[in-house]
């Protein structure tokens, strides 16, 4: 095995990235260099004064693991990307627990929809974002739909087959091109109008709409030109909320940051064509022992390594290190060049300051946010713990639920909390073998035998993991076993723990008609206070737990009516089959089509119209 030492007497002369290796091989820290070999060896020189926190990360090196790039600009943007991908513990690292939400126009679509989405695909389509408010982002996509008459349906044969319009049409809000009563000129025109308006450039939209208006009305179509009147009105109520802030009609991001307690916020405003469009925040961890420059640098290189759109300038409150690098490397996202200023006076100095200030206030609700939700978790946990008479407070928290119809498709959820919050890295979810019946008792101790047999029992202190467990998180001793259902789960569930000589773990079941606490060997259940955190905390976790189990068997038995009907059809395979229910809505509405009807949904030929027809009428 090639020892630290040997990987550091190999490292290159070149530039790069490298990655500190951990004990079991995770990610510990990324960092980005001109000359990898003096750089990472540099971290392990005797007599060498770092930070207490690098100092931590060092302690805990194993190995290192280098890339090499072509140019500083190619290595600021993959180290980005490798922070976002790893999250390790010592780097600045911009808060991600989920996905942030982008507006989407679908450009390779024949004809293009505004949709809501978590994911960035290369696939020819336009984003815009990310939002980190999913509300205002929905709010924003209803605003584009009742200003400019869209599609909101996901057929995929306009054109091809004639649909009959829909609501959306008879309330003026699609102008029906799936009938034929709109060309794909006229409806790429509307296109073209919308990513006007989400680029800011709202005043030559408004221009546009005012000439096509007086058109319409020269030729007698006042109809159309009411409607492009209500329209332009509508634009121009947006308008009426931009702030102008410059006199140029320029597009720039300014980027400012408050920092206190190991956590930052960054400010972001956008400003396009001279107008303050938008503004959103976002939380950065890791911080602590970090200067303000560090953390600016750390948070722009992350977010514009993937943000879809990268501004001709880039306007920040502080210089930061490798500022040449970092504007090389938004030039190369962004394909142009861009510039990156730091004001010193007047009138962009005053504007920074504003988003300063912005910063500032969103990172003091943060923190206050943050106080508030610990200090109501450790009450609740407080509470819950001398309800039940714990030995010790539910840090870790395992509720379980049962989802089926009449005992098909029976699935069961796991959900996890820890300190009073979801861990949702640790949810699992089963499927019950050999459910026939409607047995919810004998379900439930299936799920807690399947999940508690990796789970050794305590001895003299030492928890061990049961050998042939395939998941380390199973290995994990939960403080509190949460049951949805009243005493006869809870009975079964009994029953499995002194199978696997678990008996001393805690367990109650949750009833739904009136709240009740069901406790082993105790007859009256315990009734916590309906205004008591500790019953709003139970409830949640079970809600979690009956939402996730749902949502499982709701696929399943989504999945069961789709194929069910064209299922073993020759010819037909995954894809077929979801074009043909895309088209018919059902397999029963597919046997009563035509073969014409059948040929004409794409990928199917007569030939095979006429063996799916032939298939379906047998069965």
């Amino acid at each position: 095995m090639t020892t630290l030492q040997e990987q550091l007497e190999r490292l290159p002369a070149e530039p790069g990235v490298y990655q500190m290796l951990g004990r079991d091989g995770e990610v510990l820290y990324v960092g980005k260099a001109v000359d990898l070999r003096n750089r990472v060896r540099s971290y392990f020189q005797p007599g060498r004064v770092h930070h207490a926190r690098t100092d931590a990360m060092v302690e805990r090196v194993q190995g290192v693991r280098t890339i090499i790039v072509r140019s500083e600009a190619e290595a600021l943007l993959l180290e980005a990307n490798l922070i976002k991908q790893h999250k390790p513990p010592f780097n600045v690292r911009l808060k991600d627990d989920k996905k942030y939400p982008y507006l989407k126009v679908t450009l390779a679509e024949a004809y293009p929809r505004v949709i809501f989405t978590r994911k960035l695909v290369d696939d020819g389509s336009r984003y815009y974002g990310p939002y980190t408010n999913a509300a205002v982002l929905r709010d924003s996509i209803n605003l584009i739909r009742r200003v400019f008459p869209l599609r909101t349906c996901r057929l995929e044969d306009i054109g091809i087959k004639y649909h009959r319009p829909c609501l959306q049409y008879h309330i003026k809000r699609c102008m029906a091109p799936c009938a034929g009563l709109q060309t794909r000129e006229q409806y790429a025109a509307i296109v073209a109008e919308v990513v006007l308006f989400l680029e800011g450039r709202q005043g030559a939209l408004v221009e546009k709409l005012e000439a096509q208006m007086r058109e319409a009305a020269d030729h007698l179509s006042y109809e159309f030109a009411a409607r492009l009147r209500d329209r332009i009105a509508e634009i121009k109520r947006v308008m009426a909320r931009q702030e102008i802030v410059w006199r140029s009609k320029i597009d720039l991001d300014v980027v400012a940051g408050a920092h206190g307690q190991g956590i930052s916020c960054m400010e972001l405003f956008f400003v396009r064509a001279g107008k303050l469009v938008g503004q959103e925040h976002f939380i950065v961890e890791g911080t602590e022992g970090r200067s303000p420059d560090e953390i600016l640098a750390s948070f722009v290189a992350q977010y514009y390594a993937t943000a879809p759109n990268v501004p001709q300038e880039l306007m920040l409150e502080a210089a930061v290190p490798d500022q040449q690098a970092l504007c090389d490397a938004l030039s190369l996202r962004r394909g142009r060049r861009v510039r990156v200023l730091v004001p010193r006076r007047g009138m962009r100095a005053e504007f920074m300051e504003t988003v300063r200030r912005n910063a500032e206030q969103h990172l003091k609700e943060y923190l206050t946010k943050t106080a508030v939700a610990d200090e109501r978790a450790a009450v609740s946990l407080d509470e819950l713990a001398a309800a039940l008479d714990l030995p010790s407070l539910p840090a870790r928290i395992e509720a379980f639920d049962i989802s089926h119809v009449q005992g098909t498709n029976v699935v069961g959820s796991m959900v996890v909390f820890e300190d009073g919050r979801p861990k949702k890295s640790d949810y699992r979810r089963f499927k019950i073998q050999g459910a026939e019946v409607n047995d919810d008792p004998a379900n439930m101790a299936q799920l807690l035998r399947r999940r508690l047999r990796y789970i050794a029992p305590l001895a003299d202190g030492v928890l061990d993991k049961r050998a042939g467990g395939e998941d380390k998180k199973f290995g994990r001793r939960p403080n509190l076993l949460l049951i949805d259902g009243g005493r006869t789960q809870l009975d079964a569930v009994v029953k499995v723990l002194a199978e696997l000589d678990l008996v001393a773990m805690p367990v109650a079941a949750l009833a739904k008609q009136f709240e009740e606490l069901y406790l082993p060997d105790v007859s009256e259940p315990a009734l916590l206070p309906r205004n008591s955190p500790a019953l709003h905390l139970v409830q949640r976790i079970r809600d979690e737990a009956h939402r996730f189990a749902v949502s499982y068997h709701r696929t399943l038995r989504g999945k069961a009516q789709v194929v069910s009907g064209l299922d073993g059809v020759a010819g037909v395979g995954p894809s077929r089959k979801r074009a043909l229910v895309r088209a018919f809505g059902s397999a029963a509405a597919v046997k009563r089509a035509t073969v014409d009807e059948i040929a004409a949904v794409p990928g199917i030929s007569k030939a095979l119209a006429e063996t799916i027809r032939d298939a379906l009428r047998e069965k």
